[in-house]
């Protein structure tokens, strides 16, 4: 075999190998999502626990009243959307939605 053909062959398993190991580190994001608390202490709390521009703070009731009559679906539209002064999914746009969902939740109602 030549040199080439080996270094050819040598490079592709690397990548393969790497590759899979990038498939497996997203399959098991996937099937495991990040706790809600863990969610906010990474995304969120920066502004959230605050109350930076006006942010609601979790644990504040008065913070989320007017918010929370419109309801989980519209919060959670500003969650994946954005709103004001905050991106959408609080500038993480790796989240899945299940993971905005749970951070909104664990600012709703804390750990359960």
């Amino acid at each position: 075999m030549n040199q080439s053909l080996v270094l050819a062959i040598a490079l592709s398993l690397s990548f393969g190998a790497q590759a899979a190991d990038v498939r497996d580190r997203v399959v098991d994001r996937v099937s495991q999502p990040l706790k809600g608390r863990e969610v906010y202490m990474q995304s969120c709390a920066m502004c959230h626990s605050p109350g930076t521009g006006g942010a609601p703070r979790p644990g504040v009731s008065e913070d989320w009243a007017e918010r929370a009559r419109k309801g989980p679906a519209e919060l959670m539209i500003s969650v994946l959307r954005g709103k004001g002064a905050m991106p959408p999914k609080g500038g993480n746009a790796s989240l899945s939605r299940t993971e905005a969902y749970l951070a909104l939740d664990y600012m709703l109602n804390g750990d359960k």
